[in-house]
């Protein structure tokens, strides 16, 4: 399997201090290039083992292509896709899909923004969500209540990153 992000961010690692590596703006780059989280291979071969994911706000499809390598099926979603992506992102808006009872995968959803929340309201089985905790610069209040209320947390899978970064993989079941 070919991961080209996590080989950079690793070889960044190690030939530079995280610290010069936020002052000269390598991190923009690399999450410009593929996306704001870093998969690993662990997380990547746990991805892989559901059956047709639904991606939201996918952006380049950075994940859904290394998943897809990995033997997953994704069907990438965005609301904007870019021009170049990795693999075939569909644009459509959280609102015009069907997520009730899908397995739903969102990595780094802006934080304050509801497309998370949004999905949520649909009650997809299962929500897997790469980003920070509550309070971190990922996702909106919004959708930590509604995950906590109605969701319980199965897997959680440590990821690479940056400097004051902590972002992992959290694998959500619906309860009620």
């Amino acid at each position: 399997m070919s991961n080209p992000y996590f080989d950079e961010f690793q070889e960044l690692r190690e030939k530079s201090t995280f610290r010069g590596e936020q002052w000269f703006g390598k991190r923009k780059e690399l999450v410009e290039k593929y996306s704001w989280g870093i998969p690993n291979e662990e997380a990547l071969v746990y991805l892989s083992e559901f059956d047709n994911i639904v991606e939201v706000g996918a952006g380049s499809g950075y994940w859904a292509n290394c998943i897809e390598e990995e033997g997953g099926s994704v069907r990438a979603t965005d609301i904007e896709p870019p021009k170049e992506t990795f693999t075939n992102v569909k644009q459509a808006a959280v609102h015009d899909l069907d997520l009730s009872d899908k397995v739903v995968l969102s990595v780094w959803p802006p934080v304050g923004s509801s497309m998370a929340f949004y999905a949520l309201q649909q009650d997809p089985a299962h929500f897997i969500y790469v980003g920070e905790p509550r309070g971190g610069c990922t996702a909106a209040d919004s959708f930590f209540d509604t995950v906590e209320r109605k969701y319980g947390l199965v897997a959680r899978i440590e990821l690479p990153s940056y400097a004051g970064a902590n972002d992992d993989l959290y694998h959500y079941v619906r309860n009620i």
